[in-house]
């Protein structure tokens, strides 16, 4: 038979892939939640950002004005080449015939143009009006670079690339900077004692409240470090009191190293009520003392005893309060609750403990002997995961109820054990009949193994801590928007830090519409486009956060972090590649 003739104009119907034969479709599908910690039935199914906000205002309410209003860019030379068109009010002669017939005037991006008539009659206007003593452009201006996390450099970079005098002096943008901060702080003052009062009324007087640090610099190295305290309240947790810490200030660096000890200790005394630096220990000590600082101003700027802790369980903070002489509150003990998200990682934390603890011990399996409790079959990295999402999972769906967490918690140890009584809908004998349930089970040597670590997590004492069934991920959340007004890849001093911590806390508690009584507060009016651009901004925060919380994008995250995890390689290891 001769060879089949293949017709090179057919096209294959594309076969669209469907996995191998060693992928498994419910691990592929439970294992990310696992992972998480959180189930479809725990999420939340309305967003943060929408409790807190409310409803917003449609742009068709900013449509009514029918003034031209705000600022425009202009170039200068077709303003000139218009005006010279225009006719003297005086002599009825073209202003353009008189060669030097514009002046200007600037100060910083403000300018006052004069025009000059060949008849002597001169005309003048200023680019912007003005605030108190200040041009509004200039304080706008200002105000608008803190905003999205830039310098005084940054400002002249972008001035100097749109052509536009880079006139504004480092005086004056210090100068900005104190009434920008003065009148921010009022405004942040003002949204926390609101937020006092709403917790107030809805929990008395005696509150939990979540608090944790952030820092400039990893590795406590930093100089600047904030310490913030939230009310613990669900989805509509809010800032309630902030702490700006640093140990370092540049006017006392550079006399120290200009002047005699005698002459700087003299210096000192004037410039005690300026100086920067407010902390005199390490960075680590910031969020302990920072904590304290705001747990005893408490009942002065509130009314409120802050009667329950939530933190991190690597923090001193807790003890630094609760062990404080004299003591915050006479007739209140400060309970300490322990952030779920930070205990469901210790369960991970502590296997992975064990597998490096038990690498080199030999056991029994089989008849054969086998060395660690690590590797194919036994404790990997992807069974840890899965281990610890379980553990978090069963910690959320149980809260106020520790028996019943307790009991789910050693139903995941039990499962890995080959025993289903207790398994939830995670586990296969419950939802797939014909799938085999002991298919992700271990050998009984490495239960033995890690039974003291379920042992230690399910202790009366850390699960009633965790009977809450809150988290951190405020405070983180919470501190990413002040690092955005204040990025970590410069150094800033306190008064920076300071201004971007106000700033945020009026935007995580309102809205940018909060921002609104900052322009009030600077002497100025918002204006119709601000007002326009801060309730788009949070119509956005709002759509994007209902957005992550739909169930195809929660997917399309999972499948993103499963893809990434799969990519990680060692490509930087110290003489591996030789």
């Amino acid at each position: 038979m001769g060879k089949r003739k293949i017709n090179r104009g057919y096209r294959p119907r594309k076969r669209s892939f469907h996995g191998n034969q060693y992928s498994d479709k419910h691990e592929q599908e439970a294992g990310s939640d696992e992972i998480s910690g959180l189930d479809d039935k725990n999420r939340p199914s309305t967003s943060a950002s929408k409790i807190k906000l409310g409803p917003q205002t449609s742009q068709t309410e900013f449509d009514t004005a029918e003034e031209l209003t705000g600022f425009r860019f202009v170039d200068v030379q077709l303003l000139i080449n218009f005006v010279k068109t225009l006719l003297c009010s005086q002599c009825g002669q073209p202003l353009g015939e008189n060669k030097s017939f514009v002046t200007e005037e600037r100060s910083s991006l403000a300018s006052t143009f004069t025009f000059h008539c060949q008849c002597q009659q001169k005309v003048s206007f200023m680019s912007s009006a003005k605030c108190g003593k200040t041009y509004e452009v200039n304080r706008r201006y200002t105000l608008a670079l803190f905003a999205i996390g830039r310098n005084y450099m940054h400002g002249k970079k972008f001035l100097g690339n749109m052509n536009m005098p880079t006139g504004m002096h480092k005086s004056s943008w210090s100068l900005h900077k104190k009434k920008i901060l003065h009148a921010t702080e009022t405004v942040a003052r003002t949204s926390m004692q609101r937020v006092a009062a709403e917790i107030k009324q809805k929990k008395g007087e005696a509150i939990t409240v979540s608090c944790d640090g952030t820092w400039q610099r990893r590795g406590f190295q930093s100089k600047n470090g904030v310490v913030t305290l939230l009310t613990v309240d669900g989805p509509n947790s809010k800032v309630l009191d902030t702490a700006v810490l640093s140990n370092y200030c540049n006017p006392c660096a550079k006399n120290k190293k200009t002047k005699t000890e005698a002459e700087f200790q003299a210096w000192k005394l004037s410039h005690a009520q300026n100086c920067d630096k407010n902390h005199s220990g390490s960075a680590g000590s910031m969020e302990p003392t920072g904590a304290l600082e705001m747990f005893r101003r408490s009942e002065q700027l509130y009314g409120l005893r802050y009667a329950s802790f939530l933190g991190d369980g690597d923090s001193k903070s807790y003890t630094s309060v609760a062990n404080a002489e004299p003591p915050v509150y006479t007739d209140v003990d400060i309970a300490k609750l322990e952030c779920c998200g930070h205990v469901q990682k210790r369960m991970g934390r502590h296997l992975t403990n064990k597998v490096n603890e038990l690498k080199k011990e030999t056991f029994m399996h089989n008849g054969k002997s086998v060395r660690g409790i690590g590797g194919r079959g036994c404790l990997t990295k992807k069974s840890i995961l899965k281990i610890q999402g379980h553990y978090g999972a069963a910690i959320r769906r149980n809260t106020n109820n520790v028996p019943q967490m307790r009991k789910e918690i050693w139903a995941i140890w039990q499962h890995r054990n080959r025993d289903h009584i207790n398994c939830g809908d995670w586990c296969p004998s419950k939802n797939q009949p014909a799938a085999d349930p002991d298919r992700n089970a271990f050998p009984p040597y490495v239960c033995e193994a890690i039974r003291p670590v379920f042992e230690t997590l399910t202790s009366e004492t850390l699960l009633s801590k965790c009977a809450h069934g809150g988290t951190q991920n405020t405070n983180e959340s919470f501190h990413n928007s002040i690092w955005q007004r204040c990025p970590k890849t410069g150094f800033v001093g306190r008064p920076r830090l300071t201004l971007a911590v106000y700033d945020a806390t009026v935007v995580f508690n309102d809205g940018e519409r909060g921002r609104i009584p900052i322009f009030e507060n600077l002497g100025m009016p918002s204006g119709l486009y601000t007002r326009l651009c801060f309730s788009e901004l949070d119509r956005t925060r709002i759509n994007s956060a209902a957005t992550k919380l739909s169930p195809s994008v929660r997917q399309a995250r999972r499948i993103v972090a499963v893809m990434h995890e799969k990519d990680k390689e060692d490509f930087y290891l110290a003489g591996a590649h030789e």
